[in-house]
């Protein structure tokens, strides 16, 4: 049996996904730029190292990151903010947009891979392991991003301030995730990823706790 949390958590993060699809340009413009990104790459680039590849692929997937922090508390007016505010509980509205943000970063992680594939054809001996790694990072910098585009909802320029708030929070994640990264881009076969994934587990929960604990001072302002 759903709980009222979970209810408001599942609502609301429905409502986000309809407003999504609703508004086909937005995604379709997120594809776009994908696409161009690759392809510019591919017509510079034509072939590709395992190392250029995974620098490659980390400098786009960061930069899409970056552009998805628009998806979150920045895309709400105030009126529908202040409208939550008397209607569900905080809990349920950072859970939601996080959770939101992760679908949409998954998405641009799982293009990016196949356009990447495409046009700059890999030899990642370990690909599903540097997968995997790529997709703990998202599920790090959806919470980082999200909560502090709440923090700087408020502000002019807000993109510009959630980003800069965020790149300090998101180093320890990005330094770990390449660090895992390289170990897959290695034709060798005695690498141990778990230790790596562990600490991208505990810094996402320690963000994800951070968040819910915190949101609920800034959502009351």
């Amino acid at each position: 049996m759903q709980t009222d949390l979970t209810k408001q958590i599942k609502q609301l993060f429905l409502k986000e996904l309809k407003m999504e699809l609703k508004n086909k340009y937005a995604l379709w413009s997120l594809v776009l730029l994908l696409v161009v990104s690759v392809f510019i790459i591919y017509t510079i680039q034509k072939e590709a190292s395992n190392k250029v590849w995974h620098s490659l692929f980390y400098v786009v997937l960061i930069f899409g990151v970056v552009q998805n922090i628009g998806r979150s508390f920045l895309m709400e007016n105030k009126g529908s903010l202040l409208y939550y505010k008397f209607l569900v509980d905080s809990r349920a509205i950072i859970i939601s947009k996080i959770a939101y943000q992760f679908l949409v970063n998954a998405f641009f992680l799982v293009m990016l891979t196949a356009f990447m594939s495409f046009w700059l054809p890999q030899g990642i001996p370990h690909f599903w392991q540097y997968l995997v790694t790529a997709l703990l990072f998202t599920l790090c910098n959806s919470a980082v991003f999200t909560f502090n585009s709440a923090l700087a909802l408020g502000a002019k320029n807000s993109s510009l301030v959630a980003m800069i708030l965020s790149l300090p929070l998101l180093i320890p994640s990005l330094l770990v995730s390449l660090k895992s990264a390289s170990k897959a881009i290695s034709p060798l076969d005695d690498f141990n990823y778990i230790e790596d994934w562990g600490v991208l587990l505990l810094l996402l929960v320690m963000q994800l706790a951070l968040s819910v604990l915190l949101f609920k001072y800034v959502w009351e302002d």
